[in-house]
């Protein structure tokens, strides 16, 4: 990728800002997940909520006795085909008996969101899915302070490839597959090129041409959570970094980067080059 202004790019790619929502490498490397402000990373954990689940909703809904449907927070199956196994784990586990849960809020399908547990019970059905890799951990603004809890919980699925961790993550080379899953949640994963920075952007890339290849967008708050960690968006080019987000079209498939959380990196960097401004 050769040397742009930021302008033009920004002007190309600025009805694709998206909210995203993100990393994977395995447990034999070293990894980090980089945290995002603090004041956004809260987990709520006060479970004044009681129910009885009723009925599964198309997707793994929860429909309570009382007619309140209950989406799990923080979870996803990240465009693989695991919705069968979901839907049979939590028939298993949750249907028909009753739960604690703490909310975090409704989501703009007038959802109610949050952490579920059974009555009695400290662990929760986030914690149970991703054990057994039916489900992947997914970054959203009231629950980003229990990822670094959640990626703990889904390692050990996701390196014996478990689940829908068979499927995942997509390889950042493979353009088509990853294209496959445009407007949806996904894990990608690869080498970072090089880097560019924008004005107001800065971009992750994982191939030589941004019109084609796959990219990260960092907002701003990603960038600044990243800085505040010590790391700088340099120190990623060359390094293998996994992205949990939204695909989106801008040229060639790409993620928006909003959060710190949606990016875990490994090991050292390995022979890439920064790009200049673009």
């Amino acid at each position: 990728m050769t040397a742009r202004s930021a302008a033009p790019a920004l002007r190309a790619r600025s009805r694709w800002r998206a909210h995203a929502l993100s990393g994977l490498v395995g447990a034999a490397v070293l990894s980090a997940v980089l945290s995002a402000p603090a004041l956004a990373a809260n987990c709520p954990g006060t479970y004044d909520g009681r129910g009885r689940v009723a009925g599964l909703e198309p997707g793994g809904d929860l429909r309570l006795a009382d007619g309140i449907v209950l989406r799990l927070a923080g979870l996803s199956l990240a465009g693989a085909s695991g919705e069968p196994a979901l839907r049979a784990a939590l028939e298993e586990i949750a249907l028909e008996r009753d739960i604690e849960f703490a909310t975090a809020g409704k989501d703009r399908y007038g959802r109610l969101v949050g952490i579920v547990r059974l009555s009695g019970h400290a662990a929760t059905l986030q914690d149970e899915l991703l054990a057994r890799g039916i489900a992947a951990a997914r970054p959203e603004k009231d629950v980003l302070g229990c990822m670094p809890a959640w990626l703990d919980r889904e390692r050990p699925a996701r390196d014996a490839k478990l689940g829908i961790w068979a499927e995942l993550p997509l390889d950042a080379r493979g353009i088509a597959a990853i294209r496959a899953r445009e407007g949806r949640f996904t894990i990608v994963a690869g080498r970072v090129r090089s880097v560019g920075n924008g004005r107001r952007v800065d971009y992750l890339n994982f191939g030589p041409v941004w019109r084609q290849d796959m990219t990260g967008r960092l907002e701003k708050p990603a960038r600044i959570a990243l800085e505040a960690r010590g790391t700088t968006l340099a120190e990623l080019a060359g390094r293998h970094v996994a992205m949990r987000g939204t695909v989106l079209e801008a040229g060639g498939p790409a993620f928006d980067i909003v959060w710190a959380e949606q990016i875990e990196w490994s090991g050292a960097a390995t022979g890439t080059r920064q790009a200049g401004e673009r």
